[in-house]
């Protein structure tokens, strides 16, 4: 009779385990995914500035449009591969010009998510309302941007 006792108390003490795990863990498990996806963003901005950086030291010219990163100059490819983003974002090398790019100027990613966003803003210390392009990186509405 104990036994059975003994035991169905260690049923209950493993389901109440179980159910803090599911609700105390859970908020830790989707806010690091938040930041895991806004540094994963922040990685990628900082990859193209780099590589953007060394292409006009090897050249002394600006890259025009994303090609031109991703080809082989006298330092290897500047731009190995498209930088790892969430997938739902979607990149864009935005150019001075449509019809005659002279330099890149910027880079993109539309499609973040907006506590993503948030994280970006948070992790670079970026307060009040951010507008595209207004600094060096940061997340406006749901576009993230790296100025080259």
């Amino acid at each position: 009779m104990t036994t059975i006792i003994l035991t169905i108390i260690g049923i209950l003490l493993a389901a109440a385990a179980a159910l803090m795990v599911i609700f105390y863990g859970g908020d830790a498990f989707n806010s690091g995914s938040v930041g895991a996806q806004a540094n994963t963003l922040q990685n990628a901005g900082t990859n193209v500035i780099a590589a953007v950086q060394l292409y006009r030291a090897d050249t002394g010219v600006e890259p025009k449009a994303e090609a031109d990163l991703t080809t082989a100059g006298p330092s290897g490819t500047y731009l190995k591969e498209a930088p790892a983003l969430p997938t739902s974002a979607t990149p864009l090398y935005v150019a001075d010009s449509v019809t005659t790019p002279t330099k890149l100027v910027s880079y993109h990613v539309s499609g973040v998510d907006t506590a993503v966003c948030a994280r970006v803003n948070k992790n670079l210390k970026l307060t009040g309302t951010v507008t595209l392009d207004s600094g060096k990186m940061g997340c406006a509405g749901n576009v993230f941007f790296a100025s080259l």
